[in-house]
């Protein structure tokens, strides 16, 4: 599709290496409690009740961005 972007140029590269124990997957490990804090990467749009994950660069959500692109208020 023309103009087209891969989603992770919108909200940022997958975390690689880490990953939850899980019972039954052969191998699984718990994840280190000292590992990278990422935040709170939520959208702050709707008095910050919006679960919407951030996209790269902003504090809103993709649907919160293509609302105020079109005029919305994303209050």
């Amino acid at each position: 599709m023309k103009g087209s972007k891969p989603a992770h140029a919108l909200y940022g590269q997958p975390v690689q290496g880490y990953r939850p124990a899980h019972q039954g997957v052969e191998g699984a490990r718990l994840q280190a409690g000292g590992g990278e804090y990422t935040g709170r990467n939520r959208c702050v749009a709707e008095n910050d009740t919006c679960e919407g994950p951030k996209a790269k660069g902003t504090q809103y959500c993709i649907g919160h961005l293509r609302k105020a692109a079109k005029g919305g208020d994303v209050g």
